[in-house]
């Protein structure tokens, strides 16, 4: 195991952010499944709660930039090719988990709207409903940020790209 005095500046970023992308994600999760599924919010409460996501994320994504930024101007470190492939595939991870969730989300959609009395939504998930939608597509916006963060920590522990 590779100790935090070990890894390399962009590692280190990649670890911190992974945690609070995690920590925004799990209160996310809090809030919106209750014991029987997904709950059925008002339109205030999931704008109140986007917003919340959103400046929450942006305060601690500026904190950990500034945080990294102070450190490795004093440590002299420059970020070379390897972190740059890293910072690539992990992006690539992120956006395939995207672009998948969003076919299958348009996809479903389609399909309950066609077959409206038919159809069986899957897990419960009506994505005519708004805090069903909301939940389904905020989710996939974590679930790709979770997965760019992930493989790019990945990278760094196994030092490949």
């Amino acid at each position: 195991m590779t100790l935090v005095e070990n890894m390399s500046e962009p590692e280190r970023r990649s670890w911190v952010t992974l945690i609070v992308d995690m920590l925004v994600f799990s209160v996310f999760l809090k809030k919106m499944l209750g014991w029987g599924g997904v709950e059925n919010l008002s339109a205030g409460e999931l704008i109140k709660l986007y917003i919340f996501i959103i400046i929450a994320s942006i305060i601690l994504h500026a904190i950990i930039a500034s945080v990294f930024a102070s450190r490795v101007k004093s440590s002299g470190y420059e970020s070379d090719e390897r972190d740059v492939e890293i910072e690539r595939k992990g992006a690539r991870n992120g956006f395939w988990v995207v672009c998948t969730a969003i076919n299958v989300i348009v996809f479903m959609f389609l399909m309950e709207n066609t077959w409206p009395g038919e159809y069986n939504p899957i897990l419960g998930l009506s994505f005519l409903t708004p805090s069903h939608m909301f939940f389904v597509l905020m989710g996939t916006l974590f679930l790709a940020d979770i997965v760019y963060r992930a493989t790019m920590v990945q990278a760094y522990r196994r030092d490949i790209v």
